[in-house]
């Protein structure tokens, strides 16, 4: 499954002072998993990873036996997840996230074809 994009870990990862080490290679062992996954529901990918949580349209992992929290959006039909944000507890546990990155909003539609008819 493509991932996008694998930037929003590295950059979590290099602002861990005293334990970027660890967090790397828990970040890129989940990264490992996912991209070799081949989900087509969540029921899928709660095999794959079982603390995964649906919350509205994102989905929470739980990375690094629980220690990170990493929020993404699986588009399944489209077999493509995104990494939208990584988080201690911290910040997990203020909720803000949920309204940033808009999990309970419905996706954007897609405009209408043009029904223009063309003159001749």
């Amino acid at each position: 499954m493509p991932i996008i994009s694998k930037k929003r870990l590295r950059e979590f990862w290099e602002t861990r002072k005293h334990d970027s080490e660890a967090v790397k290679r828990d970040l890129s062992a989940w990264y490992k998993i996912a991209k070799s996954a081949a989900w087509r529901n969540f029921a899928q990918l709660k095999q794959t990873f079982g603390t995964a949580d649906q919350v509205g349209d994102c989905v929470v992992f739980d990375v690094g036996n629980n220690r990170f929290r990493l929020i993404g959006r699986v588009r399944y039909r489209n077999g493509i997840l995104y990494v939208l944000r990584v988080m201690d507890h911290a910040e997990y546990d203020k909720q803000r996230w949920i309204e940033d990155w808009g999990c309970y909003k419905s996706p954007p539609k897609k405009p209408a074809p043009s029904r223009r008819k063309r003159r001749r």
